[in-house]
């Protein structure tokens, strides 16, 4: 919670006193976050290759020390180079790989039957950060500046680190256990509390190639990419537009704050009942709600304009967790961080894309008009991309396993390492 919300919700609370103290422009502070979004394209794919082959554990400890040691040293950065390099380059390194994805990929391999509980719990802390941190860390620049605020956020992530990594098990098979806390049965190779009825389709497993093989594993990416790119790239200038319509900065922390508070039982609740529906047009619903939002922002007026960006945009953060969800309930956990990592390569090109064509437009027009006026359809093209992404077919070595295991005779997956 304390990790994600202070780097990705609650960093661009210190876009506007960082811009007037080093003398950027908007751009120029876009390209910052631009370039951490960039850094975890590359990195986002070796991160998922990393924790399926290691496990979770030590990229827990690695990313969280960096993210959090990186932090302690931007608080003391005097030039561009420094921030760029700082924030760009060692702390969403480290986040990326002690936070997000990792963790996303520990709670996947604990679980199957209780796969929507765990993962949406993870999901609302993710969210909890938002609500939460982003007023910390106000109230932190309002009374002892943004340096000494940086100084002990990265004190903090790493004394949350350490007895996190301490803690947490990769697997469960670590521990001599079977997801859902099921024993191993040795004389069937079922699970022991959960039996055959624990089989379902969370059990489905998919190899990194035949889920990329897939059209639906492309109609999520497409739909994701969009979701992020704009709600990025609003989230990391959400604060100068509010001030551009006469908002004080406080009052926007507490708007921003609302927004993420409004996540917390959403992200929950659109996680555990995602079982009950079908997350593809869960997240097309979502998304038509956040074109609306983004719209009130766009050409809304006054508070109703900001009441609807609010409500919009929590529930498109709010449903993130069905999309993730998704993809693991489609593809099975042996490949989930993997399939992520590899996903997260083309969505991080957006998100760099995002917020510094949104900085250019503002240094350019002085105004944010036309970066709401494309953000809002885009998020429309995500509802479709989205409702098209139905189950796909399992591959052929899953329906072998199913039916030898139905037949009383279960039947090994053929293929080796890569299955």
């Amino acid at each position: 919670m304390f990790g994600n919300g202070s780097i990705s919700q609650g960093f661009p609370r210190f876009f506007v006193p960082i811009r007037t103290e080093l003398g950027l422009t908007s751009a120029q502070m876009s390209l910052v976050f631009s370039l951490a979004r960039a850094e975890g394209s590359a990195g986002g794919p070796l991160v998922g290759w990393a924790v399926d082959r290691y496990g979770a554990r030590p990229m827990i400890l690695a990313g969280g020390l960096m993210a959090g040691i990186g932090t302690i040293l931007l608080s003391r950065a005097d030039s561009y180079w420094e921030l760029l390099v700082l924030f760009s380059g060692i702390i969403s390194l480290g986040k990326s790989a002690g936070f997000g994805q990792t963790l996303m990929a520990a709670v996947n391999q604990w679980f199957i039957r209780r796969r929507s509980v765990a993962m949406s719990t993870l999901m609302t802390a993710f969210a909890g950060g938002g609500a939460f941190v982003v007023l910390l860390l106000n109230l932190g620049i309002q009374q002892i500046g943004w340096r000494d605020t940086l100084l002990w956020t990265g004190v903090f992530i790493v004394a949350a680190t350490l007895p996190a990594a301490f803690f947490i098990r990769s697997r469960p098979e670590d521990m001599g256990l079977l997801p859902d806390g099921d024993a191993p049965d040795v004389t069937s190779g079922a699970t022991g509390s959960g039996g055959r009825g624990s089989r379902g389709s969370g059990d489905v497993s998919f190899s990194f190639r035949q889920a990329i093989a897939t059209r639906t594993y492309w109609l999520i990416m497409v739909g994701a990419i969009l979701r992020v790119s704009v709600t990025n790239g609003m989230l990391v200038h959400v604060f100068p537009i509010m001030t551009l319509r006469g908002i004080s900065e406080n009052e926007a922390a507490a708007w921003v704050a609302a927004m993420f508070f409004l996540g917390i039982p959403l992200r929950f609740i659109m996680g555990v009942t995602s079982g009950k529906f079908r997350g593809n047009v869960l997240l097309a619903i979502g998304m038509v709600i956040g074109a609306v939002g983004m719209g009130g922002l766009w050409i809304g007026p006054g508070v109703v304009g900001l009441l609807l960006f609010v409500v919009g945009i929590a529930i498109v953060e709010g449903i993130t967790s069905v999309n993730w969800l998704m993809l693991s309930d489609y593809y099975g956990r042996a490949r989930f961080a993997t399939l992520m990592g590899f996903m997260s390569l083309f969505m991080n090109v957006g998100m760099f894309i995002s917020p510094y064509a949104s900085g250019l437009v503002f240094d350019r027009t002085g105004s944010y008009y036309w970066v709401l006026a494309v953000f809002t359809p885009l998020y429309i093209v995500s509802a479709v991309a989205f409702l098209f992404a139905t189950r796909p077919n399992p591959p052929a070595s899953t329906r072998r396993r199913w039916i030898g295991t139905e037949a009383g005779t279960p039947v090994p997956s053929p293929g080796g390492a890569d299955d």
